[in-house]
């Protein structure tokens, strides 16, 4: 009996040793984790837009750089200004390096300007890199009733948004402050093919957002249907090298701080990421396809094709110019909360 019970112990010991070197998912290798798995590239806009169109580009060409090959399909979850795929990447879904987001370059401020009472917590996601850095542009339309700065400082327009946390709505506020323009905001848009379409229709009379989705709308620029007026970024474009920057108008060393903020944040214009508690090991695998994946001449090759411009940062670079842009005096910070406060 002694002997049959030693014998059973020391089999079910066997047992366990084996089954405690069986590795837990979290130990798995980027490769083995991501083969046969499908990561979702999630889009806080509707499809068909700049933001789409990016996703779309990477998501073609990223998945073959990735340890283990894994899918990748682009998933549009539009409203709140991106706010809703934001939440969606970094609240609802696993942190396992399975969702991916892109959403609206000015979510950073939201950290900067509300705190720990911000949705979602924008200092702490993984950057895999961005893209390109992309300068924007006010524009109206060739019927628009202002079609200066000057002009718009006496008559007001009427630009449309996706909402208060994107770029298209953050731009034309602080530049109302700071240049005393009279742009009205219409929010609601789900994305920017919404506002230029209804900036075609003459629902609206113009609106602010990336160069770029108007280089995607060629006839607009030949036929002079619409009108550049001022550009924003960090560098000009060479389309634009006749219009003026938003800091070189910007008076004043507090009114100079704000634009250059604002003209930092979006120049990061499109550039993925992880939620906060993604394992390193995955979030450096995904970094390292996207930097091949920068330098793939297919991809190359077909951003050229497509229109597409290209000027890519790592993630590192990405946290480090965040970290410096959002590292300012807390009177800055005041005075943006003041401006992009709704009105009472």
């Amino acid at each position: 009996m002694n002997r049959w019970i030693l014998g059973a112990a020391l089999a079910a010991a066997t047992l366990f040793a084996q089954a405690v070197v069986v590795q837990p998912a979290e130990a798995q290798t980027p490769e083995t984790f991501f083969k046969g798995k499908t990561i979702n590239l999630v889009i806080g806009f509707t499809a068909g837009g700049n933001y789409d169109l990016y996703a779309r580009l990477l998501a073609e060409f990223m998945p073959k750089h990735i340890p283990g090959q894994p899918q990748m399909i682009v998933q549009n979850r539009p409203g709140a200004g991106s706010l809703n795929a934001a939440t969606y990447v970094i609240s609802v879904q696993p942190s396992d390096g399975l969702s991916i987001g892109l959403t609206a370059n000015a979510l950073p401020l939201d950290q900067l300007l509300e705190g720990d009472s911000a949705k979602v917590d924008m200092k702490k996601v993984r950057w895999l890199g961005n893209l390109v850095e992309l300068t924007s542009a006010v524009t109206v339309w060739h019927t628009a009733p202002a079609k200066t700065l000057d002009d718009m400082k006496k008559t007001e327009v009427v630009f449309g948004s996706t909402g208060p946390s994107g770029e298209t709505y953050v731009v034309p506020i602080v530049i109302n402050d700071i240049l005393g323009t009279k742009i009205k905001m219409v929010t609601g848009y789900p994305g920017i093919n919404e506002v230029m379409l209804a900036v075609e229709r003459g629902e609206i009379h113009g609106r602010s957002g990336s160069w770029s989705n108007v280089q995607q709308k060629p006839d607009w620029i030949a036929e002079k249907k619409i009108i550049p007026l001022l550009q924003i970024g960090v560098r000009k474009h060479p389309d634009l090298a006749n219009l003026p920057m938003f800091v070189d108008l910007a008076v004043g060393e507090e009114n100079k701080k704000v634009a250059e903020l604002i003209s930092a944040v979006v120049a990061i214009s499109r550039a993925p990421y992880l939620a906060p508690n993604t394992p390193e090991d995955r979030v450096s695998a995904l970094r390292t396809a996207f930097d091949a994946t920068m330098k793939d001449p297919d991809f190359i090759k077909t951003a050229k094709e497509r229109n597409m411009e290209l000027s890519p940062s790592t993630g590192a670079e990405v946290e480090t110019q965040l970290n410096r842009v959002l590292t300012v005096t807390p009177q800055i910070v005041a005075r943006l909360q003041k401006i992009l406060s709704p009105p009472k």
